[in-house]
C-alpha cells in the first residue's frame, strides 16, 4: 500500500525546516495603553505628563512623536496644543499593519504616596467608560480592557472600581503597584474577593516604573507570592515578569501557583542581547517550563517605533512554531476568553 505523501512529506523535513515553516495565522496583544490620545488628554490626569517636560517618560516618548509626524521629535512639549495627533485609529492602523487581531488595553486608575518636600501626589487615570466609548465599542472585535484599581480611597471604593469595570464588561483589572502601593495590602483584598465573585482576573505591574512619585519597593513580583497563596482561585496575570526589578522571583512566581501567568513586555531586538532583559535563554525557558502561561505584550504606543519589528522578532526566534502561535496570541486568547471574528 502507498504510503500518504502528506506523512512522507512530514517524516523527510529536519528540524530547520520544521522550525522555519511560516503559518497564517493573527496575533494578539496582551498589554497597551490608551490615554495618551490627543483629543481631550488634558482632562485625564498624568496622561500629558507622558509627551511633556523633560522627564525619563517623556524623552522615552520622543521615537513615538517622530513617527507621528513631529517636525522636532527632541523638543520640549509644554502645552496640551503641542502634543502629537495620537488617536484611537492610529492604534488600529498599526495592528494592521503587524497583523495584530486585538490589543488589551490598561484602564488606569492610580494616586501615589506623597512624596518631595511638599508632599505632593501624581495621579494617572485613563477612565473605564473612556476606553469604553472610543476604543471598544468604536472599534468592535480589535479591543478588551482592564479597569483601574486601587486602595488609597479605602477597601470599599476599591470595590466600587471593580464594579466599575464589570459593569463596562471588562474580564479583569489593573492595580498598578507603583502608583498604588503594595498589592499585598490587605485593603485591597476584598477588591479581590469581589474579582471572585465577579470572574474576574487581576493584573499587577511588577517592572520598574520611571513615573512622577512612583517608588521601586511597591514593584517587586515578590509580593504576589502572598496575593496568589491567599487567593489560590484568582487569576493573576504579573505584567512585565519583573523585568529590571526582579525577574527570576517573576519566573518562579509563574513556576510555583497554578493561577499565576505572565507577560514578557517588550521582546525588542536590541534589548535582548542582554541578560538583564529577555534574551534567548529566557525564551527558551519559558518555553520549557511555562509554554501555556505567558503572553505577549508591547507598551504600545510606547513602542510606536519598532512595533512590528518585535513581532517579526518572536516569529524568526529558534522556538517552535507552537510556541510561537502560544506566546503571541493563542495563550490570551484563552485567558480572558476571547472570540476571535473572523477564522484565523
Amino acid at each position: 500500500m502507498a504510503e500518504n505523501p502528506a506523512i512522507e512529506k512530514e517524516n523527510t523535513e529536519g528540524t530547520i525546516e520544521k522550525m522555519m515553516q511560516m503559518k497564517p495565522f493573527r496575533h494578539f496583544d496582551s498589554h497597551g495603553h490608551a490615554g495618551l490620545e490627543k483629543k481631550g488628554i488634558d482632562e485625564r490626569d498624568g496622561c500629558m505628563d507622558f509627551w511633556c517636560g523633560n522627564s525619563v517618560v517623556s524623552r522615552s516618548m520622543m521615537g513615538a512623536r517622530a513617527m507621528l509626524g513631529d517636525p522636532n521629535p527632541f523638543g520640549v512639549i509644554t502645552k496640551p496644543e503641542e502634543c502629537p495627533n495620537l488617536s484611537a485609529e492610529t492604534f488600529v492602523q498599526y495592528m494592521d499593519q503587524a497583523n495584530i487581531e486585538g490589543m488589551c488595553l490598561q484602564a488606569i486608575n492610580g494616586v501615589t504616596a506623597p512624596y518631595g518636600p511638599d508632599k505632593k501626589v501624581w495621579k494617572w487615570y485613563v477612565p473605564n467608560e473612556y476606553v469604553k466609548s472610543d476604543f471598544i465599542d468604536a472599534f468592535p472585535g480589535r479591543f478588551t480592557a482592564v479597569g483601574g484599581v486601587h486602595a488609597r480611597y479605602g477597601s470599599d471604593e476599591a470595590v466600587n472600581m471593580v464594579i466599575s469595570a464589570h459593569e463596562c464588561g471588562f474580564p479583569g483589572i489593573k492595580f498598578h503597584t507603583a502608583t498604588a502601593g503594595y498589592p499585598n495590602d490587605k485593603e485591597m483584598y476584598p477588591a479581590y474577593e469581589k474579582c471572585l465573585e465577579l470572574g474576574m482576573h487581576v493584573q499587577f505591574h511588577t517592572g520598574c516604573e520611571e513615573l512622577p512619585g512612583t517608588r521601586t519597593k511597591y514593584q517587586s513580583p515578590e509580593h504576589l507570592d502572598d496575593v496568589a497563596m491567599d487567593f489560590p482561585d484568582l487569576k493573576i496575570l504579573q505584567l512585565h515578569c519583573g523585568i529590571f526589578n526582579n525577574m527570576e522571583m517573576g519566573l518562579w512566581n509563574v513556576m510555583k501557583h497554578d493561577n499565576m501567568y505572565t507577560d514578557i513586555v517588550i521582546p525588542v531586538p536590541l534589548l535582548m542581547h542582554f541578560r538583564q532583559y529577555f534574551d534567548m535563554e529566557h525564551i527558551r525557558f519559558l518555553e520549557f517550563f511555562m509554554p501555556d502561561k505567558v503572553f505577549y505584550g508591547t507598551d504600545f504606543p510606547m513602542t510606536m517605533p519598532f512595533y512590528k519589528a518585535m513581532l517579526d522578532n518572536v516569529m524568526n526566534m529558534p522556538i517552535s512554531m507552537e510556541f510561537k502561535h502560544k506566546l503571541t496570541g493563542n495563550n490570551f486568547r484563552k485567558f480572558v476568553g476571547w472570540e476571535s471574528k473572523e477564522k484565523e
